[in-house]
């Protein structure tokens, strides 16, 4: 039930379809389309009437053209508008786009045991759904070619044609991108409020990168911070030599909070899970693999 009233998985990709579009990163014939063939195709979602679109970067990584196609069959030429490669997300612009119909990205992350509908076309088919519940946040993936961050994990079938399609939730408010992981037997998204930070980016014309901190962590929850003796936090695994925290932060530093805001409540450790663009100063509570604390301050950059 929604508001009150109750809703079906139907129901939420009926209302979810007008945004829908399809990418084409490469030229695909139609004998190709026949023979199941069609690797130059993904999904992705409308997040602005005037042309931004929202998909995976794995959708589009080595693509040779980016052309967009809505639901109702009009066809436009695209660009990236924005990029935020550790977290698995990509903003296109499509040139010359109006009335497309934008999906509105959730407020808040979604918790563990929220209802979780991917939506999407397949190249050759109908409107196919994915449906189960959150199994986990702010968790990390490999794509096979880079290790994603912030991830989330559905209790469902796998989608592996999906790549790129909008994770929803019962209002069918975006909650994710879903990002193929090889090894996860579910669906698995990018963060709907990693999205939103970038398209808001976007719109503002920023550069195409997103904010970083310049390394790589593994989120630790309380209960295996209990066990573990450490404080529940961001476990830092490697730092970017030539990041923002290159000399700050050390390989087995537990980064606790960020401007006073806890890392664990909010199940993530990227700039935009606190607010941050690049430019903005940070500061982090840390507690080091001798467990003494310290508190450093660092300058977001620009990943």
């Amino acid at each position: 039930t929604t508001g009150g009233a109750t809703v079906s998985v139907g129901d939420i990709a009926v209302a979810v379809q007008p945004s829908l579009v399809s990418i084409s990163t490469q030229t695909v014939t139609a004998t190709q389309l026949a023979a199941g063939q069609a690797t130059g195709l993904a999904e992705g979602f409308a997040v602005s009437s005037d042309g931004l679109i929202v998909t995976s970067a794995q959708a589009v990584r080595g693509a040779s053209r980016l052309r967009v196609a809505t639901a109702d069959g009009r066809g436009y030429n695209a660009v990236i508008a924005a990029s935020d490669v550790a977290n698995g997300i990509v903003v296109l612009r499509a040139a010359g786009a109006t009335g497309m119909t934008p999906l509105k990205i959730a407020t808040q992350d979604p918790h563990i045991g929220d209802l979780a509908v991917a939506v999407y076309h397949p190249a050759v088919g109908s409107l196919t759904t994915r449906s189960g519940v959150v199994a986990a946040v702010g968790v990390n993936g490999s794509s096979g070619q880079v290790t994603l961050s912030d991830l989330i994990a559905v209790d469902s079938t796998a989608a592996p044609d999906a790549e790129g399609a909008p994770l929803v939730d019962a209002s069918g408010a975006v909650i994710g991108v879903v990002t193929v992981v090889p090894a996860a037997p579910g669906v698995v998204a990018a963060s709907g409020h990693d999205a939103a930070t970038l398209v808001t980016g976007a719109q503002r014309g920023s550069p195409v990168s997103a904010p970083s901190f310049g390394v790589t962590s593994l989120l630790i929850s309380p209960s295996t911070a209990a066990a573990l003796g450490i404080p529940p936090g961001a476990l830092v695994s490697a730092v970017s030599a030539t990041g923002p925290a290159a000399g700050v932060l050390l390989p087995g530093d537990v980064v606790v909070s960020v401007n006073g805001s806890s890392v664990s409540t909010a199940n993530g450790f990227q700039p935009g899970d606190f607010g941050l663009l690049a430019g903005d100063r940070a500061t982090l509570q840390v507690t080091g693999p001798t467990g003494v604390s310290r508190t450093v301050t660092i300058t977001v950059a620009s990943d």
